[in-house]
């Protein structure tokens, strides 16, 4: 029996599913509205409180801690692996590159976050090359566009087609952000678009998704 793929536009509609219905990343949560007697009581235990800064110079201080620290809280926030993905991918090289999909094909991780398909997406674009016909998945070089890209690391057993579904969601929501309304094939196919700005695009969105621990 056949195993359905995912395509590139099949991709594509089901990100704006996702954001369009808020139900994908970032959706923003219904706002908790206080309660009017509990705002009262804070109200008035606020008006209680000295306004006045403490005299002491050492009660100022807001730093309690060291500079070394400092420096290691901030390291703890960067990821483990940098801006790499934290899977070790080969990708096929530029003859192998222009192969269906089928003939990438491996048992799929698919513990793997969308986090990190959104980074072997990038690898894929700044390796194989970028594309800018919308909705197909590669040019006779091999090139891709993005969601081509994305499904390229799934192909490459990074992920299952769920959190690939996910991480253009992301891209999707970054694009959004941007102001822009249409689909991500559209925003491929804009004249003047570059691999660099795809790239950065999709390192762009894969920020979101560590945001979001995804």
């Amino acid at each position: 029996m056949p195993v359905p793929e995912l395509t590139v536009t099949a991709l594509d509609r089901a990100a704006a599913r996702l954001v369009d219905s808020g139900t994908g990343p970032g959706a923003a949560p219904e706002p908790v509205r206080p309660d009017p007697g509990e705002r009262a009581a804070w109200d008035g235990i606020a008006a209680g409180w000295a306004r006045t800064a403490p005299a002491d110079p050492v009660a100022r201080r807001l730093v309690g801690a060291t500079v070394d620290e400092l420096v290691a809280e901030a390291l703890r926030a960067v990821p483990r692996h940098g801006t790499r993905p934290d899977v070790e991918v080969r990708l096929p090289g530029r003859f192998a590159r222009a192969l269906p999909d089928w003939a990438h094909r491996r048992r799929p991780g698919l513990s793997h976050r969308p986090s990190t398909q959104l980074a072997v997406t990038a690898e894929i674009l700044r390796t194989w090359g970028w594309q800018q016909r919308p909705h197909r998945l590669r040019d006779r070089r091999g090139r891709r566009c993005v969601c081509g890209a994305l499904l390229g690391a799934v192909a490459l057993g990074v992920g299952s087609e769920d959190a690939a579904e996910r991480a253009a969601a992301h891209i999707l929501g970054e694009l959004r952000h941007r102001g822009w309304q249409a689909l991500i094939g559209d925003w491929n196919a804009v004249p003047g678009r570059t691999r660099e700005q795809a790239v950065e695009l999709v390192t762009a969105a894969r920020g979101r998704a560590l945001a979001a621990r995804e």
